[in-house]
């Protein structure tokens, strides 16, 4: 019964979605809101479990357990799928593999980090495409949560941010930290003054995820044409629904495989019409500059106008960012700008603190899983452990490696030669 009741539920959503296609996402929408009452009082723990833990368990455990590379970045999973794929993750060796992981590398300034305390785990050990699509999907399907400032949100920037700048809100807004790192990439004394003779300017967007920080870019620059691309169906969903259908400046498109990423995909964009490009926090150049970063900067250098900008702000390994320069020099670009605000990053993850451990909680609490004795507490140690590390948390690695100037919190500036 139970091998059958998995099956028949697998290949009734594989039937459904070639006849009908996917879920709509006001579909989406109406059944994260049916759906959330039976996950908060646990309706639902013992069959969920019994479908997953029946004799069709190794196949559904084995296609849906590995959050961190088996996830594809081409659909948004919908509430019950994200339930399903956070149980078979549980009862998936994973768990066990991390909590005893010892295959921990040095970082740029020889420190090492642990996985059960730090959060730490290697490059190589996950896929963009999995562990964003399992992201995006999440904070898509949970909708608003707490904030320590009393007002409920949702979780829209998947950014680290930044703090000490002029342009920062109060601590009502409680995603500040991430608008004002957005905001401080057009904030360039040399971009200031392009706009003011350019007050119509279009911008294009690589890497936006949810697209908050490009909706939040159209009121800063209110004269604005704003294109947002991602290569997370997921994240253009929500950028779609949260954003561009209320913003008629703000245009969201799905990018499959990324700019320059596994299909060596082009935005479309006409050659020469943009006047600034924005990355922000993508993950990209995560170790150097490959195949991929290079695919991109020659996509943004041709859909650049001849001076027009390209403005980048990140947390990346120091090396890379000594790395970049030249390599955007032999594409044409000039340097106009570099500001280091790694202090201003670490400030920011520790006044976000409280807020970032309650939003985590939330999304634990969330999964129906995680209340099953045992296997529940385990897995969400591991959870929290791989969100907070991805999140810069005080005591994770990512966090520590600011603190040490192995990583470095940059904002550049550069700029197609006339």
């Amino acid at each position: 019964f139970c091998s059958s009741f998995a099956a028949d539920f697998w290949l009734t959503r594989g039937l459904l979605r070639q006849r009908i296609g996917a879920p709509s996402l006001a579909d989406r929408h109406q059944m994260k809101g049916e759906t959330k009452g039976m996950w908060q009082n646990h309706l639902i723990t013992v069959p969920l479990l019994v479908i997953v833990v029946g004799s069709g368990s190794f196949w559904t455990i084995q296609r849906y357990g590995n959050i961190l590379s088996g996830l594809s970045s081409q659909e948004t999973l919908s509430p019950w799928e994200l339930q399903i794929v956070a149980a078979a993750f549980c009862l998936s060796p994973i768990v066990s593999m991390l909590e005893t992981k010892d295959d921990f590398q040095a970082d740029e300034v020889g420190d090492t980090y642990d996985f059960m305390e730090n959060g730490d785990i290697n490059e190589e050990d996950y896929t963009k495409d999995s562990i964003y699509a399992a992201f995006y999907s999440t904070y898509q399907a949970i909708g608003r949560a707490p904030s320590p400032s009393g007002t409920d949100y949702q979780f829209t920037f998947n950014t680290w941010g930044i703090s000490d700048v002029a342009w920062i809100q109060s601590e009502a807004e409680p995603q500040r930290h991430g608008k004002a790192a957005y905001q401080g990439l057009v904030e360039f004394k040399e971009v200031r003054r392009y706009l003011e003779a350019n007050p119509h300017p279009q911008i294009v967007e690589i890497g936006c995820g949810t697209g908050a920080g490009a909706n939040h870019i159209t009121q800063v620059i209110p004269g604005c044409n704003y294109t947002a691309f991602d290569m997370q169906r997921a994240a253009i969903d929500t950028c779609n629904m949260l954003f561009a259908q209320h913003n008629p400046r703000l245009k969201c498109e799905w990018v499959p495989g990324g700019v320059g990423g596994s299909s060596g995909s082009q935005t479309g964009v006409p050659d020469g019409s943009v006047d600034i490009v924005i990355i922000s926090e993508t993950h990209i150049a995560e170790a150097t500059i490959g195949p991929e970063e290079r695919a991109i900067f020659k996509e943004i250098t041709r859909m650049l106008k001849p001076g027009g900008f390209f403005v980048w702000g990140n947390a990346l390994p120091t090396t890379v960012w000594h790395m970049a320069a030249p390599v955007l020099a032999e594409l044409g670009m000039e340097a106009c700008g570099s500001l280091n605000h790694t202090q201003g990053a670490v400030k920011a993850r520790l006044e976000d603190k409280d807020r970032v451990d309650r939003y985590v909680e939330h999304l634990i609490n969330w999964f129906t899983v995680m209340s099953v004795p045992y296997i529940g507490k385990r897995c969400a140690h591991v959870t929290d452990r791989l969100v907070k590390n991805f999140y810069r948390h005080p005591g994770t690695a990512l966090f520590q490696q600011m603190v040490t100037g192995a990583h470095s919190y940059m904002h550049l500036c550069h700029r197609r030669s006339s």
